[in-house]
């Protein structure tokens, strides 16, 4: 569905002169998919008429190896906020690569120690430490597993058609039955509500329940909105019933709905704060979540 939002933009260059170089990329590239990647992707692309192979992206303008250029239309489902191949976040990650391109583990880090003050600077409320992973998927993980040991219970509260990821604990705190049947039976204790009924999910809140999780707009399901009030009413039933609150902001943060963070538009801080995706820059794969000292 995302491939369509590629919209042809102009005639590039890059190799006008060698169609036959290119059209043998092309062949080899789609022929390694349906025998080493996935065969019904492979057919899917080839139905669409999208049998081309991407070549490289600057901007908002991504190029196919006949040097055709496309507006990127999709932005990586969030990973692209600042555009592809930003030169600020090139030459950033360039410069740690050229110094040390991963952490030793034994001493401290001030890429850490920078990026974690830099988090805690700029998320709402009394956010403060951080945990640094690598994707949306594992910065949910995270959360779910916090929630329990913070309070000791094992229930979590999600919504009907929210997408968390799909390891398993994020799968089983996801409602799309797509994701879920096939690889059924998940992980116990999760409890799915309708998305954008606040007293819903204080009828589903028991003596058990660790934390509710919620995307601040749900994505996956198709952008769907909630109504106005309804985060700020969660904050206030967590509260109320000593439950922590996890805002995925995988798909939402870091200046995508027009604010650092969509929770930010009723002023409402969770307990627990996902991030990835525009995390990285579009140059890294990055994930996160920060957490406020009572987590």
């Amino acid at each position: 569905m995302g491939m369509t939002t590629f919209t042809a933009h102009s005639a590039g260059t890059q190799d006008s002169g060698r169609p036959g170089a290119a059209a043998g990329r092309v062949a080899a590239t789609v022929a390694r998919y349906e025998q080493y990647v996935n065969p019904a992707w492979a057919r899917l692309l080839r139905l669409m008429g999208l049998e081309e192979v991407e070549w490289e992206a600057d901007g908002c303008i991504v190029r196919d190896s006949r040097g055709r250029e496309f507006i990127d239309c999709l932005g990586g489902y969030g990973v692209f906020n600042v555009g592809h191949r930003h030169p600020r976040v090139v030459r950033a990650f360039l410069e740690q690569f050229a110094r040390q391109p991963l952490s030793a583990r034994t001493l401290f880090s001030p890429a850490m120690a920078e990026l974690a003050e830099a988090l805690a600077s700029i998320t709402p409320g009394d956010l403060r430490y951080s945990f640094i992973c690598h994707s949306g998927a594992e910065a949910v993980e995270g959360p779910l597993k916090l929630a329990r040991m913070a309070t000791g219970r094992p229930g979590i509260v999600a919504t009907e058609n929210a997408f968390h990821g799909k390891t398993f604990g994020a799968l089983s705190a996801s409602g799309r039955a797509l994701f879920r049947k096939p690889v059924e039976p998940l992980l116990p204790g999760f409890v799915h509500v309708p998305y954008g009924d606040a007293d819903a999910v204080e009828r589903a809140i028991t003596a058990e329940t660790a934390a509710v999780i919620v995307e601040p707009i749900q994505g996956e399901a198709g952008i769907i909105v909630p109504p106005p009030g309804y985060l700020r009413r969660l904050r206030e039933i967590c509260d109320a019933r000593g439950v922590l609150l996890i805002f995925d902001e995988v798909q939402t943060g870091l200046g995508r709905t027009g604010r650092m963070f969509a929770a930010e538009h009723e002023g409402v801080a969770p307990d627990i704060m996902t991030m990835a995706k525009a995390l990285g820059g579009g140059v890294a794969a990055l994930g996160a979540f920060v957490a406020n000292e009572r987590a």
